[in-house]
Formats: C-alpha cells, sequence, structure tokens
C-alpha cells in the first residue's frame, strides 16, 4: 500500500499540473526575473538555485515546494 500522505513537517507533493506549472514558473523566473504567484495561495514563490540543482517553493511554510535535479 502506498501512502499519499507528506511526512510531519513536510510540505505536501505538488499535484501533476501544479508540477508542470512550478516547472514553467521556474524557467520565467531564472531567465526573465518575472514574479510569479503560488497557484495554490496566491503568494510569491521563491526560486533559488543551488549547483546543479534548483529548488521552487511558496513563501508560506507550510504551502507547495518541488525540487528539481540536473547534470
Amino acid at each position: 500500500m502506498v501512502s499519499t500522505m507528506s511526512k510531519p513537517n513536510q510540505r505536501p507533493k505538488p499535484t501533476e499540473e501544479e508540477a508542470y506549472f512550478l516547472i514553467s514558473a521556474s524557467r520565467r523566473m531564472a531567465w526573465h526575473g518575472e514574479n510569479v504567484p503560488c497557484p495554490r495561495c496566491g503568494k510569491d514563490l521563491i526560486y533559488r538555485e543551488i549547483s546543479t540543482s534548483s529548488v521552487i517553493e511558496c513563501s508560506d511554510e507550510e504551502c507547495i515546494s518541488m525540487a528539481c535535479r540536473g547534470i
């Protein structure tokens, strides 16, 4: 049985639609410097690059977050 519940102190995982939105938003933020609102709550999204990885998350600590890794 697979659990869809998040572990305590973790943000809920994005849905497939939200994940596509976050990928698009991260490109707009990184390449064009646009401010993009969170698809769940409307607050600002925060984009960070860490070496070959990137993280995009809502400014609300209990909302959405997604990390992408690449080489």
